[in-house]
């Protein structure tokens, strides 16, 4: 009798190779699982019953499975929840590839709903801000005497920022569509004067940090604006640098 652990690996390697799109966790418990038929006693039609209700739909690609996925017993699943299985040296390098592209793909997802999530509240904080004129008072505008009035402008800019630096961020628009919005909001004098009084808000961001990207680019629209009385056509006012 050929020993356990070479067994299982062949076993392994065969399902691996017979369903590519299949965990890493699968694979190896259903290998488990025809080892230990296979390897005790001679296999019946109930095994392959059973073998076929446990895991038919697990090895399976979702789009191919033709009845429902069938929930894990009670332990299968739950004991590595959260663990990524450790791959064996023969996992063919295809596989590894596509699961790095999932695990890029789903820190990618995570990312975005975090600054969906950062966003949003943000905007509830401005918000609540524009509303509160105490509240106003903790959000950094630039001089502290600036009039409650202009404030509340100067709050409403900065939320029509975040808003466009959001979409940008999150994929909702490309950088020449950011482009475009920034040079309508900063048409605005008092966009421009907003601009101004919060650049040492700026100063210690990190060069290369995507907010730090966005804010050379507003700065050249700026200086443009400011550099004449009105552009005849200010709607091609600094033509968007490369991403």
């Amino acid at each position: 009798m050929a020993p356990r652990e070479p067994a299982e690996r062949i076993v392994e390697q065969m399902l691996a190779t017979s369903f590519p799109n299949a965990p890493y966790s699968t694979i190896q418990g259903a290998s488990l699982a025809v080892c230990d038929v296979g390897l005790r006693r001679a296999p019946t039609l109930a095994d392959v019953v059973e073998f076929e209700r446990r895991f038919r739909d697990r090895l399976l690609p979702e789009e191919s499975r033709t009845a429902v996925t069938t929930a894990p017993e009670p332990g299968e699943e739950e004991s590595t929840a959260g663990v990524t299985p450790r791959r064996p040296l023969w996992w063919p390098p295809a596989r590894r590839r596509q699961e790095q592209r999932h695990q890029a793909e789903n820190r990618e997802a995570r990312r975005h709903s975090a600054l969906l999530a950062a966003g949003q509240r943000d905007i509830e904080l401005l918000a609540r801000a524009l509303e509160d004129p105490e509240l106003a008072d903790t959000i950094y505008t630039g001089e502290n005497d600036v009039p409650p009035g202009k404030k509340r402008q100067f709050l409403f800019v900065r939320a029509m920022y975040n808003s466009i630096l959001l979409a940008w961020m999150t994929g909702a628009i490309v950088w020449k569509e950011l482009h475009g919005r920034m040079r309508v909001l900063m048409r605005q004098p008092v966009a421009r004067e907003y601009w101004a009084a919060t650049q040492p808000e700026r100063a210690s961001m990190p060069r290369d940090a995507d907010e730090a990207q966005v804010a050379r680019a507003v700065d050249e629209i700026v200086s443009i604006f400011e550099s004449v009385d009105e552009p005849e056509e200010w709607w091609i006012v600094g033509e968007p640098p490369r991403e």
